[in-house]
């Protein structure tokens, strides 16, 4: 049998060979058709790109009946979260309206107020409108900023939004004693409910019982707060009970709140509490021009006191401001007097001086201190720790800022916590040549010299400083995976072990809960 199988498949064999003895053998050697060289992935990024996202949004306008606000779906580029809310503003006060729902500020549309109407920080959206908003009546201005907050605390990194006009904070009673508070959004909700909610905080204006002072209040409120070293303010928003409604016992609560958020901080436990600064009630009065001024007097030895807790006059008078204004209704400046004399110029290192003419300090004078923050990861015990680190909020989605931040190195409190840098001291901002993102790639291309500072600092410091850039971006974008180049080239290894020229993940592994 097997030999009968075997002479079969020699038949099959030759009679294959003798259909192809026609052929030529050039007919075996006609090329295909060829594939372009392989090119690499990823491009070295030149320069600093821009994300990009087309993404789908809703608006919320308040319905024709006034009952509930009214979904619409609106389609932006936005290249960051400060791009993305201020289209998101453009598209909501330019709404025309429908047959269901009516546009912001009717016959007059609602327009946005200043050089920087919108500012996010800490979480926290503050709009500011010109004054066309004050020709509504106070029960559809509320309405109005409802739509406001609505719209904006949909996105994922906005938890309140503050509503101001011409940098004051509106007053939601006639007598001008209700602020309105930080607000959050409120979908499918009844807005007549929460209008009458909203008024049954007012103040009662009877004959027999019309005192703001014995009326208390519960209201969500942003406080602004000085961070160490004067490195600026940043912010967050809590529930607050205050015990009355006047301008003082608002200020004098929102002090005390604000003292309590700076202890909170790490080293800020000798922060003194604002309120024992001060010689008497905060004080205030009326403008020419409108609006009020609200002057508070320190003790002499007040500078002296918060030089002592790491802090500087001039980032408490920022915070102050900011705080007061935002929540207090009508304040649209305020004045820090020292002893019997008003501070007319607040110096400090980090920041241009504060001209304050006649002692007065408007917001806008010290918009340069508010900063948000982007995490960043040094060292601590031979692992990474994670810190957080002020930067201008406009700038907060920057790549290059976050990198920028942590060739910073940590500050005084944290070097005391046993905190150190992850990079090289001798690497700059100049160093970063380019750095962009391609889907959910993050592109650093880095120069000579910070790959030589890398191979300097040896094997030992090359895994911590390689992880704490990749987490540092990782944490801040979302992003899931980063690839280095330098000088427009992928390197293999530089100091140790590490393969430069693969991708790397965010590295939880690698890190611990640290400052932050």
């Amino acid at each position: 049998m097997k030999k009968g199988l075997c002479l079969l498949l020699a038949l099959c064999l030759l009679l294959l060979l003798d259909g192809c003895a026609g052929r030529k053998i050039e007919d075996y050697q006609i090329p295909a058709s060829t594939l372009s060289p392989a090119a690499a992935r990823y491009t070295a990024p030149d320069g600093d790109g821009i994300v990009m996202e087309n993404l789908k949004y809703q608006i919320y306008l308040p319905a024709r009946d006034g009952l509930r606000l009214v979904a619409r779906e609106v389609t932006i580029d936005a290249e960051n979260l400060n791009d993305a809310v201020e289209k998101l503003m453009q598209q909501l006060l330019s709404y025309e309206g429908d047959t269901d729902a009516k546009p912001l500020g009717g016959s007059k549309p609602l327009e946005l107020y200043g050089t920087h109407p919108i500012e996010i920080s800490g979480g926290i959206c503050t709009v500011n409108l010109t004054r066309t908003a004050k020709q509504l009546k106070l029960s559809e201005y509320y309405k109005h900023c409802l739509a406001i907050s609505t719209t904006l605390c949909e996105l994922n990194d906005i938890n309140g939004v503050n509503i101001l006009v011409e940098d004051e904070s509106l007053p939601l009673d006639t007598p001008g004693y209700l602020p309105m508070g930080t607000l959050m959004g409120h979908a499918g909700e009844s807005l007549p409910v929460l209008w009458e909610q909203m008024e049954a905080k007012k103040t009662p204006m009877t004959p027999t019982d019309k005192d703001p002072g014995k009326n208390p209040l519960n209201a969500l409120a942003t406080l602004y707060y000085p961070l160490p070293d004067g490195r600026g303010i940043a912010c967050t928003i809590r529930m607050v009970n205050f015990a009355g409604q006047t301008p003082a016992q608002l200020t004098t609560k929102l002090m005390d709140e604000i003292s309590s958020e700076r202890q909170a901080l790490s080293g800020g436990q000798n922060f003194p509490k604002l309120t024992e600064l001060l010689l008497h009630d905060p004080v205030t009065s009326d403008l020419p021009d409108g609006g009020r001024l609200l002057t508070l007097s320190l003790r002499e030895d007040a500078e002296s006191v918060l030089e002592a807790a790491k802090t500087d006059l001039a980032c408490c008078a920022a915070a102050l401001t900011y705080t007061l204004t935002t929540f207090v209704p009508d304040i649209s400046a305020v004045c820090i007097r020292i002893g019997d004399k008003a501070k007319t110029e607040l110096k400090t290192k980090r920041f241009d001086p504060v001209i304050a003419l006649s002692g007065m300090v408007k917001r806008s004078a010290v918009e340069q201190f508010l900063t948000s923050s982007v995490t960043v990861y040094f060292a601590r015990n031979g692992i990474l720790c994670e810190c957080e680190r002020p930067v201008a909020p406009r700038s907060v989605d920057s790549l290059r800022t976050q990198l920028c931040a942590l060739m910073e190195g940590p500050d005084t409190s944290e070097r005391e916590e046993g905190i150190k840098e992850t990079l090289p001291g001798t690497v700059r901002e100049d160093d970063i040549l380019g750095i962009s993102a391609e889907g959910d790639t993050l592109l650093v291309n880095l120069s000579e010299n910070f790959r030589m500072a890398i191979l300097e600092q040896g094997e030992e410091k090359e895994t911590l400083a390689c992880y704490s850039m990749v987490n540092t971006l990782c944490k801040n974008t979302g992003t899931k995976r980063v690839r280095f180049f330098f000088e427009g080239v992928q390197v293999e290894y530089i100091a140790g072990t590490i393969y430069w020229a693969g991708e790397f993940m965010y590295n939880i592994g690698l890190a611990e809960k640290g400052l932050g």
